[in-house]
């Protein structure tokens, strides 16, 4: 087994002014080729650095993005729409206010998707600006593989946690539904909307979940886990960059000393990921009911379509999918019994070609619909050089254990920053 001692949890010494300083030069070098920031304001930044340095705390020192479906009361939130310009709300959305708490400087306030759907925003992938990032926390993904944050928060309602991380090649956490308040961000689709966040090593997602859930700190493994691998029933849908990358993750598993045993998808389980986009579009058009109603000319076209196609939806449709969701879930039982991890793809294949999409969230509907926690750990490179990562699933509410998996499969060992394109000396 891979000796991984948790105590070596990422800590810094450093002073958040400083940590500030430094992540402003890197984005005002990066940040016209990337376009990962809705809104910085050097100053306003500096200040709350110098601020957060005299309180401490177990994020200190520590540089934080926020996805603008966030509220803050210092900062505008637009929600990626031109509805809400220059909106200024009057408080911090829950999880803003316990990262600032915890010491973290929230330096800025990256771009999403218009209203965290799937209208593109401006940000390149920084591994290759002629391809996406993934959405809809496109711009929170990206700021932590180019180095500009040690982390950023955004949220996933279908995919936008473990896409956007496996396009930019870093680790990505969405926990257990509801362990995370949501209060303050945006609402979309209540019964799937998540918090979750990026960084470049597996022990931040740690800190950042103790300090956002109040749980303690994942337990280090004492053997190997077992490990489930599930190809699903799309699994024919992968590219084959991302077919190799969850064989090669599960036979590395395998050599560490898990167990890894092959699954079949429980009758339940068979087709429910694509009743996900049901669910969403339903709620969606309830909780953007004054947006589509007063300012519809001011939607995207795709977000237009569907608003009106969940208006349409009978509702004894989203009555069965709720139903199934529920006898889903208890036959995750079955999977569990039998691992305490899922091994299963993370997306189709590498980035796609061109920043006008978003990609392609169908290998995380299935998870987002039944709220169970999953992390995107980067896991090899694809036949064109970009990042494929691969997705771990554990059962409701094992949040912990899932990131000690991620930690000891992956040795902790953080991912290389995406900076071919850095002007030369500003990471010296």
């Amino acid at each position: 087994m891979r000796p991984i001692s948790w105590a070596a949890v990422r800590t810094t010494d450093r002073l958040a002014t400083d940590a500030v300083d430094s992540a402003l030069l890197l984005i005002s070098a990066l940040e016209p080729t990337i376009g990962a920031w809705a809104y910085l304001d050097h100053d306003r930044a500096r200040g709350e650095a110098a601020e957060a340095a005299m309180h401490g705390g177990s994020l200190s020192g520590l540089v934080a993005g926020v996805k603008d479906i966030f509220d803050t009361a210092d900062q505008p939130s637009e929600y990626g729409s031109p509805i809400y310009a220059g909106h200024r709300p009057r408080a911090d959305a829950s999880a803003v206010a316990l990262l600032r708490e915890g010491g973290a400087v929230c330096i800025g306030k990256t771009v999403t998707s218009e209203f965290a759907f799937a209208h593109p925003g401006p940000t390149a992938n920084p591994h290759r600006t002629t391809h996406t990032p993934g959405g809809s926390s496109m711009g929170s993904a990206a700021a932590v593989a180019a180095g500009m944050v040690d982390f950023a928060i955004g949220t996933q309602t279908a995919g936008s946690i473990i896409k956007p991380a496996s396009f930019c090649g870093v680790y990505g956490l969405k926990p257990t539904f509801g362990s995370v308040s949501i209060a303050g961000a945006k609402t979309f689709a209540p019964s799937l909307d998540t918090v979750g966040w990026f960084a470049r090593d597996p022990f931040l997602l740690d800190q950042v979940r103790m300090e956002l859930t109040g749980q303690p700190e994942a337990a280090v493994l004492g053997n190997g886990p077992t490990v489930g691998l599930l190809r699903t029933e799309q699994w024919n849908e992968c590219a084959e960059d991302s077919m190799r990358a969850v064989v090669a993750a599960a036979d590395i598993a395998q050599a560490l000393g898990a167990k890894v045993v092959n699954l079949d998808m429980p009758g339940p389980l068979v087709g429910l990921a694509d009743k996900q986009p049901v669910l969403m579009a339903y709620e969606a058009s309830r909780s953007l009911a004054w947006e589509h109603r007063v300012k519809r000319d001011e939607l995207s076209s795709e977000l237009r379509e569907m608003l009106d196609r969940g208006r349409r939806t009978n509702p004894a449709e989203i009555n069965a999918v709720r139903a199934r969701k529920s006898a889903a879930l208890a036959s995750c039982g079955e999977l569990f019994a039998r691992c305490s991890v899922i091994l299963t793809p993370a997306v189709i294949g590498e980035a796609p070609q061109g920043r006008g999409q978003s990609g392609d969230s169908r290998f995380a509907r299935l998870w987002s619909l039944l709220g169970l926690p999953a992390v995107c750990i980067p896991a090899a490179t694809g036949s064109t050089g970009m990042p494929v990562g691969v997705q771990l699933v554990a059962a409701t509410g094992n949040d912990a254990h899932l990131l000690a998996v991620a930690a000891w499969l992956t040795g902790g060992k953080p991912v290389p920053l995406a900076g071919a394109h850095v002007p030369q000396g500003v990471l010296a």
